[in-house]
Protein backbone atom coordinates (compact mmCIF):
# COMPACT_ATOMS: atom_id res chain seq x y z
CA UNK A 1 0.00 0.00 0.00
CA UNK A 2 1.57 3.38 -1.35
CA UNK A 3 0.22 6.27 0.15
CA UNK A 4 0.46 9.48 -1.97
CA UNK A 5 3.46 10.74 -1.25
CA UNK A 6 4.81 7.11 -2.13
CA UNK A 7 3.19 7.04 -5.81
CA UNK A 8 4.39 11.13 -6.60
CA UNK A 9 7.99 10.04 -5.57
CA UNK A 10 7.85 6.99 -8.12
CA UNK A 11 6.51 9.39 -11.36
CA UNK A 12 8.49 10.54 -13.51
CA UNK A 13 8.52 13.99 -12.75
CA UNK A 14 9.37 14.83 -9.17
CA UNK A 15 9.50 18.27 -7.98
CA UNK A 16 11.25 18.41 -4.79
CA UNK A 17 9.66 21.46 -3.23
CA UNK A 18 6.42 20.11 -3.81
CA UNK A 19 7.39 16.53 -2.60
CA UNK A 20 8.55 18.58 0.64
CA UNK A 21 5.14 20.22 1.15
CA UNK A 22 3.63 16.97 0.80
CA UNK A 23 5.64 15.63 3.42
CA UNK A 24 5.11 18.67 6.10
CA UNK A 25 1.26 17.90 5.30
CA UNK A 26 1.63 14.35 6.12
CA UNK A 27 1.02 13.03 9.84
CA UNK A 28 3.21 11.22 11.38
CA UNK A 29 1.60 8.26 11.42
CA UNK A 30 1.55 8.34 7.77
CA UNK A 31 5.53 8.68 7.45
CA UNK A 32 6.19 5.55 9.90
CA UNK A 33 4.14 3.79 7.53
CA UNK A 34 6.25 4.43 4.61
CA UNK A 35 9.14 3.18 6.74
CA UNK A 36 7.26 -0.23 8.18
CA UNK A 37 6.21 -0.47 4.41
CA UNK A 38 9.63 -0.43 3.14
CA UNK A 39 9.77 2.53 0.60
CA UNK A 40 10.51 5.70 2.32
CA UNK A 41 14.27 5.52 0.80
CA UNK A 42 12.99 5.97 -2.20
CA UNK A 43 11.11 9.15 -0.44
CA UNK A 44 14.08 10.38 0.48
CA UNK A 45 16.34 10.35 -2.47
CA UNK A 46 13.83 12.83 -4.43
CA UNK A 47 13.88 15.11 -1.27
CA UNK A 48 15.64 18.38 -1.34
CA UNK A 49 19.57 17.25 0.58
CA UNK A 50 19.18 19.90 2.99
CA UNK A 51 15.83 18.39 4.00
CA UNK A 52 16.16 14.93 3.78
CA UNK A 53 17.41 14.87 7.59
CA UNK A 54 13.52 15.31 8.01
CA UNK A 55 13.14 11.54 7.44
CA UNK A 56 16.16 10.04 8.08
CA UNK A 57 16.45 11.26 12.23
CA UNK A 58 12.92 9.48 12.08
CA UNK A 59 14.10 6.57 10.43
CA UNK A 60 17.22 6.39 13.03
CA UNK A 61 14.43 6.73 16.27
CA UNK A 62 12.14 3.99 14.59
CA UNK A 63 15.08 1.41 14.16
CA UNK A 64 16.22 1.73 17.46
CA UNK A 65 13.06 0.41 18.25
CA UNK A 66 12.88 -2.18 16.35
CA UNK A 67 16.40 -3.02 17.47
CA UNK A 68 15.18 -2.79 20.87
CA UNK A 69 12.40 -5.31 20.23
CA UNK A 70 14.91 -7.60 18.02
CA UNK A 71 16.88 -8.04 21.89
CA UNK A 72 13.58 -8.82 23.29
CA UNK A 73 13.04 -11.60 20.69
CA UNK A 74 16.30 -12.46 20.47
CA UNK A 75 16.35 -12.90 24.97
CA UNK A 76 12.68 -15.33 24.29
CA UNK A 77 15.19 -16.88 21.50
CA UNK A 78 18.05 -17.75 23.91
CA UNK A 79 15.31 -19.10 26.84
CA UNK A 80 15.75 -23.17 27.04
CA UNK A 81 11.69 -23.09 28.17
CA UNK A 82 11.11 -21.68 24.82
CA UNK A 83 13.35 -23.93 23.01
CA UNK A 84 11.85 -26.67 24.42
CA UNK A 85 8.43 -25.48 23.82
CA UNK A 86 9.70 -24.29 20.11
CA UNK A 87 10.84 -27.90 19.13
CA UNK A 88 7.20 -29.82 20.07
CA UNK A 89 3.76 -29.20 19.23
CA UNK A 90 1.90 -26.22 17.73
CA UNK A 91 -0.92 -26.46 20.17
CA UNK A 92 1.58 -26.87 23.33
CA UNK A 93 4.04 -23.88 21.97
CA UNK A 94 0.92 -21.84 21.15
CA UNK A 95 -0.96 -22.01 24.63
CA UNK A 96 2.84 -20.88 26.21
CA UNK A 97 3.04 -18.27 23.85
CA UNK A 98 -0.06 -16.99 24.66
CA UNK A 99 0.86 -17.27 28.86
CA UNK A 100 4.07 -15.61 28.43
CA UNK A 101 4.57 -13.11 25.95
CA UNK A 102 1.11 -12.28 24.28
CA UNK A 103 2.53 -8.89 23.29
CA UNK A 104 4.87 -11.01 20.73
CA UNK A 105 2.54 -13.58 19.90
CA UNK A 106 2.44 -12.68 16.29
CA UNK A 107 6.33 -12.92 16.19
CA UNK A 108 7.07 -15.68 18.03
CA UNK A 109 4.52 -17.54 15.72
CA UNK A 110 6.60 -16.55 12.64
CA UNK A 111 9.91 -17.23 14.52
CA UNK A 112 7.93 -20.82 14.83
CA UNK A 113 6.98 -21.04 11.07
CA UNK A 114 10.34 -20.20 10.54
CA UNK A 115 8.87 -16.50 8.30
CA UNK A 116 10.71 -14.06 10.33
CA UNK A 117 11.30 -11.03 8.30
CA UNK A 118 12.36 -7.36 8.84
CA UNK A 119 8.96 -6.38 7.25
CA UNK A 120 7.58 -8.52 9.97
CA UNK A 121 9.53 -6.74 12.42
CA UNK A 122 8.83 -2.92 10.99
CA UNK A 123 5.14 -3.48 11.13
CA UNK A 124 5.12 -4.72 14.84
CA UNK A 125 6.83 -1.42 15.86
CA UNK A 126 4.72 0.72 13.52
CA UNK A 127 1.17 -1.09 14.85
CA UNK A 128 2.76 -1.09 18.95
CA UNK A 129 2.90 3.02 18.13
CA UNK A 130 0.16 3.48 16.32
CA UNK A 131 -2.34 0.85 17.50
CA UNK A 132 -4.87 0.37 15.14
CA UNK A 133 -7.15 -1.89 16.29
CA UNK A 134 -5.46 -5.06 15.94
CA UNK A 135 -2.66 -5.89 18.36
CA UNK A 136 -1.19 -8.41 16.45
CA UNK A 137 0.33 -8.87 13.13
CA UNK A 138 -2.68 -11.60 11.88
Amino acid sequence: MVNRIGKYATSDFVDDIELLTMLFELPEKDKMLMWSEGYIDLVIEKLPVYARDILEKRIEKWEDTKSYFEIQLNEIKQDQEFLAKLKGERKEFALFVMKRYPEFQSLLFLIYDGNLKERDLRKFVYRRRFNSGKKYLH
